[in-house]
């Protein structure tokens, strides 16, 4: 499975990418939206993309899942934040799934098989009470 892993934390990219390899799934880290769409704009779509919803100056995680989903439109897509949804946020869409931070990576590593083996993905908030952990 091929994962395009969007995350502005170095430390945090690498770790989830050292991860996910070991679990044998092949990642492809990024630090921002901008150069995931040249990867994507140039034909290398992934199964997955997980981005972190904040990343910094220009386009954010929201942003590129749009623009992503409208170049190929059954791109799974994980959104990963350390702050929970609020009305500021649109709505998850179909083939969305988020997952807060701090996670274990296996968790995101289960997330994303879940998300790769599905044709048709609902959306899915986490609840405000459950582990962060154990969201999808």
């Amino acid at each position: 499975m091929r994962v395009l892993l969007i995350e502005d934390d170095a430390l945090v990219r690498s770790v989830l990418s050292e991860t996910l390899e070991a679990d044998g799934i092949e990642v492809e880290g990024l630090s921002n939206a901008e150069d995931a769409l040249i990867l994507l704009g140039a034909g290398q779509v992934p199964d997955v993309l997980v981005s972190d919803v904040n990343l910094g100056e220009g386009l954010n995680g929201f942003d590129l899942a749009d623009i992503a989903r409208s170049r190929h439109p059954d791109v799974e897509v994980i959104l990963i934040s350390g702050t929970m949804p609020d009305a500021e946020w649109r709505p998850l869409r179909q083939h969305e799934r988020f997952l807060r931070k701090p996670f274990h990576p296996a968790a995101l590593a289960a997330v994303i098989r879940e998300a790769g083996g599905s044709a048709a993905a609902e959306p899915s908030w986490p609840d405000r009470d459950e582990d962060p952990g154990t969201q999808r």
